[in-house]
């Protein structure tokens, strides 16, 4: 029962991912100053660091007791995705720094959430 709340917590984060790309990707478009081609594409790059964040943040708050190995194994290709694109590594702490904000605010969230079952009414 436990895989299946991950497998639809992975759903749930490319789901989110792909409706909140356009706004990731502006912001890495005006961090970066990089824009690209005449071809808008911050919304295919945002997928990437969408999918980074609501991972993080996602399976922070709500994963069970093996969050940290669901994070390691679907981090694997964001990994390859970033050595391969950004071969120069000039902006590799974009994804880092959403990475440790998503993290953040699921921690947060996750303590949140145990002090609340835990409080007796």
């Amino acid at each position: 029962m436990k895989i299946i709340k991950n497998i639809l917590l992975v759903f749930l984060v490319l789901i989110l991912s792909y409706f909140s790309s356009i706004y990731f990707g502006n912001l890495y478009k005006n961090i970066s100053h990089d824009y690209g081609t005449w071809i808008d594409l911050s919304s295919l790059v945002g997928i990437h660091y969408g999918y980074v964040f609501f991972l993080l943040f996602i399976f922070t708050a709500f994963g069970g007791l093996k969050k940290y190995w669901w994070i390691g194994f679907l981090l694997i290709p964001t990994v390859i995705f970033e050595v391969y694109f950004d071969w120069r590594f000039q902006y590799v702490y974009i994804p880092i720094a959403i990475g440790l904000i998503g993290w953040v605010i699921g921690f947060i969230i996750s303590k949140i959430v145990v002090k609340l079952k835990v409080m007796p009414d």
